[in-house]
């Protein structure tokens, strides 16, 4: 071929038959041609956790915001010599130019702003020969939807609704000023009457615990009298009487602790009344108070003090029956059962006061009739329950059981 040399000006000469002739390397046509290149995969790890989906075929690609960050893999396919391959990429409108990969095969980008891209990759084969077409991908990223133009036509209606809302307040403002000062004034009118209101309550209050305080002054002077006219006297049986009569003074005083007045008239809450003597009562038990359990199921509801006040004797007479006189002393345990309910028949069209009290003790004598002739608290509550126009019935089952029900009692 003869021989070449390269001249001062870069041009290379090459000796031939016909002497020397110049040739440019720019213009040097080599017949290896560039090796073709190919977008191999594409990975958004918000969805598939770093896995790279196949890209084959694709011309466009769509991200939104939650796409933080995306990684493009491409590929020479020049597989002789795969590890001298050589790439370089930019991204249109993002990267200010070209930037040498080496021979990585993967280019990543992350937050992204919203906007139009262009994604292109060069590459070379082994024999260092680039691909000038190489990859081209349109890349386009939505904004995030706070920024897209519904929200923003959201974030302007929103605006409006909050200056028509203020101009409502500032033109009711003087609406509104106006009426508090009438509710000023009514306000203050509505004071001075509940001030009379209470004035007179507290009158009525003076009067109740004046009839209160005479009540029980009534009651314990009975109980001192009767205390006197027996005290010197030798016959047991008296004795016994006035004491149980003193007892049933004492009970009295105790439901006045229970007496409530309302517009028609006293009432009483049996419930309170019941855990009143239940504590009396279980301080004079023959057997610990402590192996003792109470159930008290007295229903709250007020009663007129006409029904309550014999009701009251009935259930003194029954609990001190049961505590004093029931159980063995060396039970280990016993209970005291309480139960008081209306019942209301819808047919009939009328109502039941029951009552019953129930205890685990020794049961009743061989007799009813005898156990009450012989128990004088017994013989008082059968003639309150005849009084009332009641019935009265005792059970000796699992202990003892007196229940009693009261029909139409008048209950406010």
């Amino acid at each position: 071929l003869g021989a070449a040399f390269t001249s001062r000006t870069g041009l290379m000469y090459f000796g031939g038959a016909n002497g020397y002739n110049r040739f440019d390397p720019n213009e040097v046509v080599i017949d290896r041609s560039a090796s073709p290149m190919k977008l191999t995969g594409i990975s958004l790890p918000s969805n598939n956790n770093g896995i790279f989906q196949n890209a084959t075929g694709i011309t466009s690609l769509q991200l939104t915001h939650e796409d933080q960050f995306v990684t493009f893999q491409f590929s020479v396919l020049d597989f002789s010599h795969p590890e001298r391959n050589q790439f370089r990429y930019k991204l249109e409108n993002f990267d200010p130019g070209w930037i040498e990969n080496g021979n990585r095969n993967t280019a990543t980008y992350t937050n992204l702003p919203a906007g139009e891209y262009v994604f292109k990759v060069q590459g070379a084969n082994s024999a260092g020969i680039w691909n000038r077409e190489g990859i081209t991908l349109n890349v386009r990223v939505l904004p995030a939807p706070w920024y897209s133009w519904w929200a923003i036509c959201a974030y302007a209606v929103t605006i409006l609704f909050l200056v028509w809302c203020a101009l409502r307040i500032y033109r009711s403002y003087a609406i509104d000023k106006k009426s508090k000062q009438l509710a000023k004034e009514m306000f203050e009118s509505e004071n001075r009457a509940d001030d009379d209101i209470q004035e007179q309550l507290e009158i009525q209050d003076e009067l109740v615990q004046s009839a209160y305080q005479h009540n029980l002054a009534t009651l314990s002077l009975v109980s001192d009298c009767i205390s006197y006219q027996t005290s010197n006297k030798q016959n047991d049986n008296e004795q016994e009487l006035a004491t149980g009569s003193i007892k049933r003074i004492s009970a009295l005083s105790c439901l006045e602790d229970c007496l409530y007045y309302q517009a028609g008239g006293p009432v009483v809450n049996l419930r309170k009344y019941t855990e009143i003597a239940l504590s009396n009562l279980l301080k004079q038990s023959p057997v610990n108070p402590e192996t003792i359990v109470t159930i008290n199921e007295v229903s709250p509801q007020l009663l007129p003090a006409e029904l309550a006040s014999p009701l009251a004797l009935v259930l003194f007479e029954l609990l001190e029956n049961c505590i004093l006189h029931a159980f063995e002393v060396a039970s280990p345990v016993n209970y005291v059962h309480i139960k008081m309910e209306l019942r209301e028949d819808r047919e009939k069209a009328s109502r039941t006061l029951n009552l019953s009290v129930h205890d685990s003790g020794m049961g009743l004598p061989s007799g009813v009739d005898d156990f009450i002739s012989e128990n004088s608290g017994i013989a008082i509550v059968q003639a309150i329950v005849n009084e009332l126009g009641g019935n009265l019935q005792f059970s000796d089952e699992n202990g003892t059981t007196v229940s009693l029900s009261i029909p139409e009692p008048k209950i406010a």
